[in-house]
């Protein structure tokens, strides 16, 4: 069957910002894959009354109630790993399926900016910087960072990469999971509440991964800073609003953490007026630690419709009661 359709495929297109600015590159990535299905296809903006024949909808961040006004849509597709932007829509149609990428490029992105802030803080980068802008070769103390314990929380496709890359710098790296996985001898994996206590008080690095959920909402606040170890250091690169930002503010400013690396904020753009723009030993990245590949990414966008309007499950469907 050369296509599903002998119509147009009209694809509700928003990827967050004020002139949809990547629609265009969407459209040239998508093209030799959906055009072996359709005759033709486009995107249109998701707010434009074109979007009313959309047969399926590629998002960030879309307005509110703005999908469900959708008639002919088959799948919501994120542009990203994350759905909470989607899941937070009481209005989406129950009945549709929501996708989201697993790309092993975002994988790699992110590993990769995990890597860089903690060898950049347990190898004093701040410091240095601060005596290059006042011209002195002053040497500081190495830390001893070998077999160093870094706990990474959240073991899915990207945590579980980031874990592996960091056990092959020579970390000493556990996992931690909400429910039981099965994990291999070189890195460990926890779960629950016994095994996230346990690696808050073991740990010296924490990596937070996880995906927003109701029970990941706030996680790491004020109990949890206390009950890592004196000096720990923390990364955030999975969602804003599973940190209490003042607890992790106030732990900084009295010495319990060492200090933190932010990609991602309950507020964003993170305001002008937060106090973490004055907290020198909070690292402001603006959400940028793995950002959405078309290129990588596209044929999984084209598999994720042609399967939906084939009646057939997109892989990676989501699962809207645990929320990922």
């Amino acid at each position: 069957q050369r296509h599903l359709l002998m119509s147009e495929l009209v694809i509700a297109y928003h990827d967050g910002t004020p002139d949809n600015g990547r629609k265009q590159l969407w459209q040239a990535r998508l093209d030799p894959y959906l055009n072996k299905e359709f005759p033709s296809f486009q995107l249109v903006d998701l707010t434009s009354e074109a979007a009313a024949e959309a047969q399926a909808a590629l998002v960030w961040s879309p307005p509110y109630g703005a999908l469900a006004q959708l008639p002919h849509n088959r799948v919501i597709i994120s542009l990203g790993q994350g759905v909470d932007h989607l899941l937070s829509d009481t209005s989406l149609p129950p009945h549709i399926p929501i996708v989201r990428l697993v790309d092993p490029n975002m994988s790699h992105a992110l590993s990769q900016w995990v890597i860089l802030n903690i060898l950049d803080h347990y190898r004093d980068g701040p410091f240095y910087r601060q005596m290059r802008a006042a011209r002195q070769f002053t040497q500081k103390e190495q830390q001893e960072t070998d077999r160093l314990r870094v706990a990474v929380y959240g073991m899915g496709a990207i945590g579980s990469v980031i874990a592996e890359r960091l056990a092959g710098l020579g970390f000493s790296v556990s996992g931690w999971a909400r429910t039981p996985r099965n994990h291999d001898d070189e890195i460990p994996i926890f779960s629950g509440d016994d095994g996230f206590n346990h690696l808050l008080a073991t740990h010296a690095c924490h990596v937070c991964i996880l995906p927003l959920t109701p029970q990941t909402e706030e996680l790491f606040n004020k109990s949890s800073f206390e009950r890592m170890q004196k000096g720990a250091y923390f990364v955030n690169g999975g969602r804003g609003r599973q940190v209490n930002e003042a607890d992790l503010l106030n732990a900084v400013q009295n010495g319990q953490l060492s200090g933190a690396a932010l990609d991602v904020f309950a507020t964003e753009p993170l305001p002008v007026d937060h106090p973490f723009w004055d907290e020198d030993k909070i690292t402001i990245w603006p959400h940028v630690a793995a950002q959405t590949n078309p290129n990588t990414a596209a044929q999984q966008v084209s598999d994720a419709i042609v399967k939906s309007l084939k009646g057939e499950p997109p892989l990676n469907q989501v699962n809207r009661l645990a929320g990922y």
